[in-house]
């Protein structure tokens, strides 16, 4: 679909079809700028896994400091140790 786009103050606005709108039930939408180009999702009151991923790294000394509470945990422990984690990648990458 191809649709020009609409001046709307200084910026620009892309009107899309009601027949969109109601078929995906949108009320916001999510922009990505991605490798091959604008891509426009639906949004939803539930937080996203790229926004959830974001909190967890603005509070990652917080959250480190929780797992390494819980891992201490005896309860924890007793858990994991009757697990097989040998084929478990447990490097972290940073960004």
């Amino acid at each position: 679909m191809v649709k020009t786009l609409t001046t709307v103050g200084n910026s620009k606005a892309v009107i899309l079809p009601k027949k969109l709108i109601d078929k995906y039930h949108l009320h916001k939408v999510i922009i990505q700028d991605t490798d091959e180009g604008i891509l426009i999702l639906p949004a939803t009151d539930k937080p996203t896994f790229q926004e959830k991923l974001e909190v967890l790294r603005k509070n990652k000394k917080e959250v480190y400091s929780h797992m390494k509470t819980q891992a201490c945990d005896l309860e924890t422990k007793s858990y994991y140790e009757k697990i097989d984690l040998s084929e478990v990648d447990v490097d972290i990458e940073e960004e």
